[in-house]
């Protein structure tokens, strides 16, 4: 269900079957990815590389802290499903609680009672 800036929440996208006949589900999700690594491919190896460089980045709390507050919340949620597609929780969780400092109480990610590990595994 899309959230008011257009985004999906990432708890609402559990479980959900894609046209490649896997889930989105968080724990159960078998991305792309993880199928290249398994088949040997080089691409898969080359992409799990720059998704971990991005969960570096997006992971340091100075970074979360300074550029978190300048993206929408549809924009936030769009990175932190990268992060945690590649195996990155924690980083998520770091990028999601830096965007939600910037947040007002009317914002997805709003509230002083935001944590980003209840909002990715859906207890929020």
């Amino acid at each position: 269900m899309p959230d008011a800036t257009g985004g999906v929440r990432l708890a609402e996208a559990r479980a959900k079957p894609t046209r490649h006949g896997g889930t989105e589900a968080m724990g159960a999700m078998e991305p792309a990815l993880f199928r290249m690594l398994r088949a040997g491919r080089s691409e898969g190896r080359v992409l799990d590389g720059a998704l971990d460089g991005l969960a570096e980045v997006f992971g340091r709390r100075a970074t979360a802290a300074r550029v978190g507050p300048h993206v929408t919340c549809a924009e936030a949620d769009r990175i932190a499903w990268a992060l945690i597609s590649s195996r990155h929780t924690d980083a998520a969780a770091v990028w999601l609680n830096g965007h939600a400092a910037g947040d007002d109480d009317e914002d997805l990610h709003g509230g002083e009672d935001f944590d980003a590990i209840d909002y990715i595994t859906g207890r929020r």
